[in-house]
């Protein structure tokens, strides 16, 4: 459970793949109430000292590498509410491929540009997959982002964007890649309203609230 925990506090890639399956499976409003404290953490410089900033053994400081799910996932989001990150006054590098991702496909109705740019989405999910898991030189904090193992092969990243674009009212087509002719290639629509609580649930989530009252969102969840 720790180490699982820990991911949240030192990999923004991590939690670029949690907001982006979660939007891929069409469950944004369990990550609306998120998003307040994701901005304080970047304005506040927390998100950029949880990266694995490193040294070159001479005393240079060496930055981390380019910042990609993480990016996609908080631009995807700030969009929706006409607002604007600036990573470089955060400290925080980013890929520009996904922020220009952001700024130029998002919302575009050019259906010829869109698949362009989805198709180099889809690329980069196979670029940056961390197969080996052994290899040091191919791990997040390497650049090598997409490692949970059942995310190899979904789509998510287009899923995600997908979802994204039906709730503000955009088609987007469906693309000839590899990726998307795999069985994980499907709508992930999970439905929680014939879910049964366990018994413990209601407890953990009145302890929770306890500690932290702004978690008080979390008794709606699953209501529906």
């Amino acid at each position: 459970m720790y180490p699982h925990q820990d991911r949240f506090l030192v990999n923004l890639s991590y939690q670029g793949e949690i907001l982006l399956m979660m939007f891929a499976c069409n469950r944004f409003e369990l990550i609306e109430p998120c998003y307040p404290k994701i901005v304080e953490s970047i304005l506040n410089g927390n998100m950029s000292r949880s990266l694995p900033w490193g040294g070159d053994g001479e005393g240079n400081v060496v930055p981390p590498k380019p910042q990609r799910l993480g990016v996609l996932a908080i631009e995807m989001m700030a969009s929706e509410r006409k607002q604007t990150i600036d990573w470089d006054s955060a400290n925080i590098p980013v890929d520009p491929f996904y922020h220009r991702f952001c700024q130029e496909a998002l919302y575009s109705t050019d259906e010829n540009e869109l698949t362009d740019w989805l198709t180099k989405l889809c690329d980069n999910h196979l670029e940056w997959v961390c197969l080996f898991f052994d290899n040091d030189e191919k791990q997040p904090s390497t650049g090598y982002e997409i490692h949970d193992e059942m995310l190899l092969l979904w789509p998510f990243e287009y899923h995600a964007v997908k979802n994204f674009r039906a709730r503000h009212g955009l088609s987007t087509p469906k693309i000839d890649h590899p990726l998307l002719k795999t069985p994980m290639a499907i709508d992930h629509l999970p439905n929680f309203a014939t879910w049964q609580k366990p018994i413990w649930y209601n407890k953990m989530v009145d302890k929770a609230i306890d500690v932290n009252p702004e978690l008080s969102f979390i008794r709606e969840l699953f209501n529906s």
